[in-house]
């Protein structure tokens, strides 16, 4: 008799073992996303990456660079799938900024965008964003194979992207891919990290937008100086080309009119500053853009291969905005 209460006891004792270490629960993979924060903000990182962005039935590559100087001054820079810098995304103690090296162009605006939608190229808020949600008892926690997966709404919600994917080393706690899904499911952006290091120091330099404009070690990529063609977008929402008036040499405006109507203006801007202390910034993925509005009037903003476009409406919505200009990604002008 003794001897079966010892083999049941035992029997127990091995049970209660293996639901010991079994997978962390969600308490502790919290604990840890909290910790790893807080030892973020303190010795600062650098991280690069490759974003994939789906939109119908095309496929853009984008290469990420960011430096994150805790508590709040970050540099993002954004560029080709070969790594040619186009634009940068900065953000220092006197504003934020998007900065052109190509064009020694420097736009500063206001705003909160690595809070919301630009969370996504910041590891910091990436866990911020985790560690929300769970508190909210919004995100799925897994772990298998060595990583931790955390799935869980967009916050703020969008009409782009309803669902976000996180993937974290569990042995390393660093990011390994975060994966954005449509309201069907379909993943629309991918982003794999190729580097994160952390203890890394800056200079006050690494996150001047002036310096980083006219800087002769920044890495720029070539503007074609060939002659200045126009692009269409491929959404217009039922709205007709009425007028594609050049306006002068590097510069033309189009003009669609219909159920909403809308003015695109393109051209070649000059180098120098400008600022915009009421816009916005909007991630377009991979292409940041400026949004500003004036009563009924949206307009947004947006530099892509060394021209500016100009987008005008009082009547289609900012996301179909923001359609419209994605779909002049990639095109070849005319």
């Amino acid at each position: 008799m003794r001897k079966v209460i010892g083999l049941i006891a035992a029997a127990g004792l091995t049970v209660a073992l293996v639901a010991g270490c079994g997978a962390p629960s969600q308490d502790t993979m919290v604990n840890k996303l909290k910790s790893e924060t807080q030892t973020l903000s303190q010795q600062n990182y650098t991280s690069t990456a490759m974003m994939t962005v789906q939109t119908d039935n095309t496929s853009q590559t984008y290469y990420i660079h960011t430096n994150y100087e805790g508590p709040n001054q970050y540099r993002i820079e954004l560029g080709d799938s070969s790594k040619n810098v186009n634009q940068i995304i900065v953000k220092n103690n006197n504003g934020m900024y998007i900065v052109s090296p190509s064009l020694q162009k420097v736009f500063r605006f206001n705003g909160n965008w690595a809070q919301n939608q630009g969370h996504i190229y910041l590891y910091d808020q990436i866990l911020q964003q985790v560690i929300q949600s769970a508190s909210q008892k919004q995100a799925k926690m897994t772990e298998a194979n060595g990583t931790y997966t955390f799935e869980l709404p967009i916050t703020p919600a969008n009409d782009v992207v309803a669902k976000e994917k996180v993937e974290i080393s569990s042995k390393t706690m660093k990011p390994t891919q975060v994966v954005l899904y449509d309201k069907q499911g379909t993943a629309v952006v991918l982003i794999k990290f190729t580097s994160f290091q952390t203890g890394v120091t800056f200079q006050n330099a690494d996150f001047d937008p002036y310096k980083l404009a006219s800087s002769g070690t920044a890495k720029t990529t070539a503007v074609s100086q060939s002659e200045f063609g126009y692009v269409l977008p491929t959404t217009t929402f039922q709205d007709k080309l009425d007028v594609a008036e050049p306006m002068a040499q590097n510069d033309y405006l189009l003009r669609y009119t219909g159920p909403d109507g809308f003015t695109l203006s393109e051209f070649r801007p000059g180098p120098g500053a400008a600022g915009l202390p009421n816009a916005s910034l909007v991630d377009l993925y991979g292409v940041p853009a400026l949004e500003t509005t004036a009563g009924k009037t949206h307009q947004l903003m947006w530099l892509q291969n060394g021209v500016e476009f100009s987008l005008t409406s009082s009547s289609l919505s900012p996301t179909e905005m923001e359609a419209v200009a994605i779909s002049t990604f990639g095109q070849i002008g005319k």
